[in-house]
């Protein structure tokens, strides 16, 4: 596969991740697509094949094994997928706000996303 179209099906795969919401910036009626959290961390295209890394706002997030199901289901309805494999990052890597994007912070105004582990917060 040439540079160009890897690039074409990252760009398609993010767009895709995107249009699965937090399951926390939901439940505040807020909702905002993984990559606007900044909740994706890795993709990588192997062929037919994604491979996707999770950085959960909290280590002992609920919610690993919806993003697992949503990736999964979502990515695998590309017509070229054939495989779609999600990781989870180590807790001693910490997600933060500055992983959002500008257009996500805006749309939570000033209410601070803590990471509590759960969406009450």
């Amino acid at each position: 596969m040439s540079p160009a179209a890897a690039d074409g099906r990252r760009e398609e795969i993010m767009h895709v991740l995107d249009t699965i919401h937090d399951p926390c910036s939901a439940a505040i009626g807020k909702p905002i697509g993984l990559v606007g959290m900044g909740i994706i961390d890795d993709v990588s295209v192997a062929g037919d094949e994604i491979s996707v890394t999770v950085l959960p706002t909290f280590p002992d997030c609920l919610f690993r094994g919806v993003f697992e199901e949503n990736i999964e289901k979502a990515l695998g309805g590309l017509p070229w997928c054939r495989h779609v494999t999600v990781r989870f990052r180590a807790a001693d890597h910490g997600w933060d706000e500055t992983r959002m994007t500008p257009e996500a912070r805006a749309q939570l105004g000033r209410r601070r996303v803590i990471s509590t582990g759960d969406c009450a917060a």
